[in-house]
This record gives C-alpha cells, structure tokens and sequence, in this order.
C-alpha cells in the first residue's frame, strides 16, 4: 500500500538518474517533539530542489523497502529528498497529528534549502499533503503537491469500502468491489465498538497482525477470544463484514467532524501552489472519483493523470508501453517543475 515505486516506475526513473546517492538517519526538532526521518542527498550538487516524500498507510513507516528504492530514484535526479516517519500511518490510522508532521516536515527542509519544497504523498497521505499546503501555518513553505491516489473526502471513500459504492462528481454513483483491506482498516480503527471490553487489547492486536500479513500471530491473538470475538474476527478474515457493517457505519457518522479534519474537500480553495494528481483508473481502495472531486474544487490549479497504467499507488504489471509512457510524460513534467520551483 505504501510506495508508487514498483520495478516499473523505478526503470523509468532510471534514464532520468545522473548522480549517486547518499542516505541518513535523521532526526529534526518539532514543537512536539523530534521527528524520525531519512535523508537522499544527491552526492556532488548544491542547492538542490528538496521534496518532502509521505509513506502512506504501512507498518514499516519510512523505511518500507519500495518507498526507499523510489527516494532513492528520486534523489538520483538531481532532488533532496526527505521522508519523514508517520507514527498514526504506521499504525493504520488517518489522524490530523499527519498534517501536523508533514507541515513541520516541509518547514524543516524549507529552512534548510532556503527554497519552497514540494509534498509528495501515496494513497491516505496524498489526501493528508493537500491538508498540509492549505494550512496557512505551512503554506509558506511548500511550492507543489503531487498526490497518488488520494482521497477527497475520507468519509466517503470508508463508505466506499463497506457498501462497494461512491458518488461521483457527475451525479451518478460508481460502483466497485472495494479492496477487502478497507473493512479491516476500519474495524481496527473501530476495535472498541466491535469487541466486548475486556477483549478489545486482542482483538485489535490480531486485527493489526493480520494487516501485517502475519496469520500466525493473528490467530494466536484470536485464541484470547470469546467464541463471539473470534467469530467476528473470523467473518473479518474471510471477507464476509456483514455483520459488523452497520457498527462500522455508526462509528464512522459519529466521528463525521475527525473524518473531515483529514479530507482536503473542504480548504481546496485555499491551496495556492500546483498540484499534481496521479490516480489508478480501477482503484479499489481509493476510488479514481476521488480525483475527479479533487480536481474540481481545485479547478485550473492541478494537472491529472487518471490511468489504467497505475494501480492503487504501483505501475501495473500489466501496463502497455503506451501507457507506461503516458506516466512517464507525467513524471518529467512534475520533475521540470520540482527543478525549477524556488
């Protein structure tokens, strides 16, 4: 779920790549903290563009392998590169402390560079990136956006994820069998309305070794269940949410004004920067729609590539060279422009 940087993208990237690189460890001071990051300095260039690169949702944070080989890419043509450590995007949440990271993440190399720097975020965080450049506290600092399969409203898109059914911009409703992840995302989110108290610390704790892909771990959580527990979890694990659809729902109308604190639908007028949109035409996790809503609030500001190409946030394998081409296109005008921008 976290990198857009498949074999494919990385290839691509690659006729583009013309220094080595050098990566670190790092750490930069907050007002709530410090903050874990690495840094791709391209070796033997100075006063390089910088761009601020956002794991989406992954256990493994910024040092996910995939999103390191596409730092890695990136830095290689001539850009800085910082990948800051998202602790909620970690551990499987959507929570406005993001936006807070990412904007401290954007000062922090703004004011090391002495120049505007980009925010490039993958799936949930592209939605979290467009947040971040309206917020007047970090706007300053940041020149553009580039979103990889992003949300516009999240509220809609977790509907989207138990009903297989979103609207779309022109009125009609698309529907789509969602990605299975999107109920176990939520009922993770949502331990505590599907689990009877005391079970709650196990039942989430499978739930989160499940997203892991560690079964065996997950099952041996399961095991601390009542028989009610481990059939919820069961129902979880083979696909079938029915049951804990209509809890889902609740929790997700009760906490309409949280879901809308992370969603960009709402201050899309105030980003004032460029905007790159980058989005899979049979997404099913974030549906494309969501860029089609992106794009409208943010009008004649945004360039779009919605593509057969991408994935959710990965080039296909079954991409045709037309299409591979096509995001190619789209990558060297979003390169220009991170070269360009001051």
């Amino acid at each position: 779920m976290a990198a857009v940087a498949t074999y494919a993208a990385r290839q691509e990237l690659g006729w583009l790549a013309r220094y080595p690189v050098a990566s670190e460890a790092t750490t930069f001071p907050t007002r709530s903290g410090s903050v874990q990051a690495r840094l791709y300095r391209p070796e033997g260039l100075s006063d390089v563009p910088a761009l601020v690169l956002v794991h989406g949702i992954h256990k493994d944070g910024m040092d996910e392998a995939r999103l390191k080989a596409f730092a890695q890419a990136l830095a290689a043509t001539g850009l800085l590169v910082l990948t800051p450590h998202v602790p909620s995007l970690a551990d499987y949440r959507i929570e406005k402390s993001a936006v807070e990271l990412i904007g401290w993440s954007a000062e922090a190399l703004h004011r090391q560079t002495h120049r505007r720097v980009g925010v490039m975020g993958l799936s949930f965080a592209g939605g979290l990136c467009l947040v971040t450049a309206a917020d007047r506290r970090f706007a300053p600092s940041i020149g553009y956006v580039l979103a990889v399969g992003a949300h516009d409203d999240l509220e809609r898109v977790a509907n989207f994820l138990l009903t297989n059914e979103i609207p779309t911009p022109g009125g009609e409703t698309l529907r789509l069998p969602a990605d299975p992840y999107g109920v176990l995302l939520f009922a993770y989110e949502y331990a505590a309305a599907l689990f009877a108290p005391a079970e709650v610390e196990p039942g989430r704790a499978a739930l989160r070794y499940w997203l892991w892909g560690e079964t065996d771990k997950a099952r041996e959580q399961a095991e601390r269940l009542s028989p009610e527990g481990k059939a919820t979890l069961q129902a979880l694990w083979g696909g079938n949410g029915t049951a804990v659809l209509p809890v889902l729902r609740r929790q997700l109308a009760q906490r309409r004004a949280a879901l809308r604190s992370v969603s960009p639908h709402d201050v899309l007028a105030r980003v004032r920067c460029p905007v790159f949109l980058v989005h899979g035409a049979h997404d099913a996790v974030v549906p494309c729609s969501e860029t089609q809503w992106l794009a409208r609030g943010l009008g004649g500001r945004c360039r779009v590539l919605i593509s057969p190409a991408v994935g959710h946030v990965e080039v296909a394998a079954t991409a045709t060279p037309a299409e591979k081409l096509e995001v190619a296109q789209f990558l060297r005008e979003f390169l220009a422009l991170a070269h360009h921008l001051r």
